[in-house]
């Protein structure tokens, strides 16, 4: 299997400016998902020196988290938590509201109740597709802190330097990574 390097997952990355709104310019990460070789690279560079110990789960926020944390959760060998869109979880839910780069949203998690075997303090590992404002990552993270878990890392396919993300989530003391920069 071929391994990718930077600049060739960069080249693989389509952009489309003012989507899905005037203003906002898109990162399509789909040229990715397709190329198997592309998406091995980008786990093989999650998996790659992640903090990961026996109570460690990998939870991602609908849609495009869910494929890239899924994954990873499958290569490491760890739990997933789905965390949902208002109506899509069952049970005792989490709720948290956040501002987007172009509107605003709700984001559910269930409670540790519906998780077997997790208990207060798990590292949480949140995985996104992409870090634009951070809103989305803060937001999982304030969920993950409501059932009783440890953001231990944030771990996203892109990050837009110009918004700086990752300036919002320094409050938590956890691993911020990010494979591709643009």
């Amino acid at each position: 299997m071929k391994r990718y390097t930077v600049p060739e997952l960069k080249s693989l990355v389509g952009r489309y400016k003012d989507f899905p709104v005037k203003g906002i310019n898109f990162f399509d990460l789909n040229p990715l998902l397709y190329n198997p070789n592309a998406r091995s690279s980008i786990i093989a560079d999650f998996a790659k020196n992640m903090p990961v110990s026996d109570n460690t789960v990998i939870a991602a926020p609908e849609a495009r988290g869910f494929i890239w944390g899924s994954m990873l959760a499958h290569t490491l060998s760890v739990p997933f938590i789905p965390i949902r869109k208002k109506g899509k979880l069952p049970g005792n839910l989490a709720v948290h509201s956040y501002n987007l780069e172009y509107g605003s949203g709700e984001l559910f998690i269930q409670s540790a109740r519906h998780l077997p075997g997790f208990k207060k303090g798990t590292g949480v590992i949140i995985v996104d597709d992409v870090l634009a404002t951070g809103g989305t990552a803060m937001a999982c993270a304030e969920l993950v802190q409501k059932i009783g878990g440890k953001v231990a890392a944030f771990y996203f396919v892109l990050g837009i330097a110009d918004l700086k993300g990752a300036d919002a989530l320094k409050d938590y003391s956890a691993v911020i990574r990010t494979t591709l920069q643009f």
